[in-house]
């Protein structure tokens, strides 16, 4: 009878810094495939991403903007006060990197278990007091074991959220009947998509550095052979665009790339990275020439062209990093 709670949802809203996304893919009753995403430009401070403190302020603004993004109508009364609105619908959600903790960790064993992986993965965390676990909830994926025998080990990525962030990004959507029911941060849910669309290139054979430039910050991740082995998040508080436009910014980006491939390769001397992904809005030629120059990288884009292939077809200004994540939410 509940078979759809199991389903993955079909909706996605991304919460960003300055863009809210969203995205939809379902079939009707006759079999045809609908698909739709849009895009809506947020007030400033409206939301402000943070590991930390309060996220959402601007409740009485968020609510109608989402309402009208989703195409949630609204509720309208009936004899006696009643009111009637559609049920609500399941969604995932796709939060920006800067708010949440992230650690890579390295586990001899993984259990099969969800519960018991939490609690080990939990424990680990706060074994190495990486950051405070208090009131905070603590998800992860894994990524499969590599190497043989004794030194078989799996890579794992820890996600913490404050409780009571995460609350208020849920009580948005429930004010609206959207009900959520995935969690997901950008950086990861990007890569995941890149990767169901890079099956066949046999990428995972390689050393990969990949560059995300959203929400106002820069997250640099490090992949050995489709393992995860390095992740960094730096807030950088300006829109991807201007990166491209302010050469201290550019060399402030490439600084942290290096300074990233440096610690990694410290810590796995085996590691050998000649290829970069590169995800942010707007043009990055000039970035992708500095990464080719300066750190003699082959660089490839991941955007709106990338997922063509998908069906998801170009529709004007609605195209963007916001629109681009949602999609990966459901994908």
């Amino acid at each position: 009878m509940w078979e759809w709670i199991r389903r993955r949802p079909h909706r996605c809203l991304k919460f960003g810094t300055d863009w809210l996304g969203w995205a939809e893919c379902e079939r009707s009753w006759c079999g045809r495939l609908r698909q739709r995403y849009a895009m809506s430009p947020l007030q400033g401070g409206a939301i402000k991403s943070s590991p930390t403190v309060d996220n959402v302020s601007q409740t009485s603004i968020l609510t109608p903007q989402i309402r009208a993004l989703t195409g949630v109508e609204v509720k309208r009364p009936l004899k006696r006060g009643a009111f009637w609105s559609e049920l609500p619908r399941r969604i995932a959600i796709v939060l920006p990197d800067t708010a949440v903790r992230t650690a890579v960790l390295q586990l001899d064993q993984v259990p099969a278990r969800r519960e018991e992986r939490d609690a080990l993965i939990r424990w680990r965390l706060g074994q190495e007091q990486i950051f405070p676990l208090t009131n905070a909830k603590v998800v992860s994926q894994v990524f499969g074991g590599h190497g043989e025998g004794p030194e078989h080990r799996y890579t794992v990525l820890a996600v913490a959220i404050q409780e009571s962030i995460l609350r208020q990004y849920e009580s948005l959507c429930e004010s609206v009947s959207l009900i959520p029911s995935e969690v997901g941060i950008t950086s990861l849910q990007l890569v995941e998509l890149w990767k169901r669309i890079s099956a066949g290139t046999g990428w995972v054979r390689h050393d990969l550095l990949w560059i995300i430039v959203s929400d106002r910050s820069l997250t640099i991740m490090i992949f050995q052979r489709g393992q995860i082995v390095f992740y960094r998040c730096k807030l950088l508080g300006v829109d991807a665009s201007e990166i491209a436009a302010t050469v201290d910014l550019l060399n402030r980006v490439l600084d942290e790339c290096r300074a990233s491939l440096e610690v990694c390769q410290q810590q796995y001397p085996s590691i050998d990275i000649h290829d970069a992904v590169v995800c942010a809005d707007g043009e990055i030629a000039s970035l992708q020439s500095e990464l080719q120059g300066q750190l003699q990288l082959v660089v490839q884009q991941f955007s709106w062209k990338s997922i063509e292939t998908l069906g998801w077809g170009a529709k004007g200004n609605r195209q963007g990093m916001a629109s681009l994540v949602a999609i990966a939410g459901i994908s």
